[in-house]
């Protein structure tokens, strides 16, 4: 399966600042999340997570690009 990353759930603390969970819409239009460790899992059973058109090779909870998302609604 693919998906398509286009909003994020993260966390704050005092020194810090992760992504929690990812979603986005897939391709008959229905919303997905699913946390990180859960992308983790289906990234290594084969599926396909892509962000700005490009396919990720694993997912970094404190990737400044991805923490530029917006929340998921």
């Amino acid at each position: 399966m693919e998906y398509r990353i286009t909003c994020i759930e993260k966390a704050v603390s005092e020194d810090s600042v992760m992504v929690t969970d990812l979603g986005g819409v897939d391709d008959a239009g229905e919303r997905w999340t699913m946390s990180v460790e859960e992308a983790a899992e289906a990234m290594a059973a084969g599926d396909r997570f892509i962000f700005e058109n490009s396919v990720l090779e694993a997912i970094d909870p404190e990737s400044k690009q991805l923490l530029k998302l917006p929340t998921c609604p």
